[in-house]
């Protein structure tokens, strides 16, 4: 009887352990989902050509996240705006600007970016968006978007490339977050 009482004692903290225990996360990440104007490279990965500016675009494989890189060895600036709309207040990521022949740590610190806010980009120069929230919120499973990336040169002439999205389950995250 010593036994079932010992045993019973030493089971009751397992169960409560793994009561305690959280279910695992969805592991979201967005994909193409209808036609775009963007040229794939590969899975997840999107390129374009801009008022002559290369404009590269990876959706992040294990995130919702969406990069976009910008390289402007023309000579005129362009300016940029992505996301989905101008109506969100709140930041949907950041921006690095950098001289495309300088030093990787010398320019300007990085910065909030706000969706469809006009960022100027000077020749010579790269940009690098990190869109870590490109809805303003946290992604839901099936949620449609549309990224829209916008380029505007000196003369007042407008390119615009979109890229329809849908939050898709990736797996599930592990627990230590790898």
């Amino acid at each position: 009887m010593v036994k079932i009482s010992t045993l019973a004692s030493l089971a009751l903290p397992l169960v409560l352990l793994a009561c305690a225990t959280p279910a695992p996360r969805p592991w979201l990440r967005f994909q193409q989902d209808g036609p775009t104007n963007w040229t794939a490279t590969g899975e997840g990965t999107y390129a374009a050509r801009m008022h002559g500016v290369d404009v590269t675009l990876d959706l992040n494989k294990t995130q919702t996240r969406v990069e976009v890189k910008l390289v402007n060895a023309t000579s005129e600036s362009v300016e940029f705006r992505m996301g989905e709309s101008a109506s969100l207040r709140n930041s949907i990521g950041e921006v690095l600007l950098r001289q495309v022949d300088g030093p990787p740590n010398d320019g300007p610190p990085v910065r909030p970016y706000n969706s469809m806010q006009a960022i100027g980009l000077d020749a010579g120069w790269r940009g690098t968006f990190y869109l870590d929230t490109p809805l303003g919120r946290e992604a839901l499973l099936g949620q449609y978007f549309v990224l829209t990336v916008e380029a505007r040169n000196g003369k007042g002439g407008v390119e615009r490339r979109t890229l329809p999205l849908v939050a898709a389950n990736a797996g599930t995250m592990p627990q230590d977050g790898r």
